[in-house]
């Protein structure tokens, strides 16, 4: 079975705009605040901090994400040597469980969920949205409690 098998369903049989169409009606906010949106992802941008928090999905591993992603458009490279000194206090603040990450990803958080069954598909926007406004209101409360102590 190659990386992108499973169940005998591969990544490329996952019907990616529907899914995008689907989250952007759900969560029309998201518009003005994207960044970037490639076929597996929409990034969020934090301007106020040149970061861009990734919401992805990975149908072949069967799980959806959110991550601080790269966008050099946006300012947000470096990401994650950037946040490094901080990443304890906003993983503390998030709270997550060690199996809600993927090692590699930085501060990262995953939901384990079917992304072919498209009954699952408004759970998964609702729950990317949902992820991706912890890490921005950790984010902020962290690198702004920095800057304040900086000041």
């Amino acid at each position: 079975m190659s990386e992108f098998d499973f169940g005998g369903r591969r990544a490329s049989e996952f019907r990616q705009r529907g899914f995008w169409t689907l989250f952007a009606e759900r969560h029309p906010e998201e518009r003005p605040l994207m960044a970037r949106r490639g076929p597996w992802f929409w990034q969020r941008g934090l301007p106020d901090f040149a970061l861009v928090l990734s919401m992805y999905v990975a149908p072949a591993q069967n799980h959806v994400g959110v991550f601080f992603g790269r966008n050099e458009k946006f300012g947000a490279t470096e990401a994650w040597s950037r946040l490094k000194p901080f990443q304890p206090a906003i993983e503390d603040r998030l709270k997550l469980r060690p199996e809600q990450s993927c090692e590699g990803l930085g501060i990262n958080s995953l939901w384990r969920v079917n992304c072919f069954a498209e009954d699952n598909w408004p759970a998964m926007a609702d729950w990317l949205v949902t992820e991706a406004s912890r890490f921005e209101r950790a984010v902020a409360e962290v690198l702004g409690e920095a800057g304040e102590a900086g000041s």
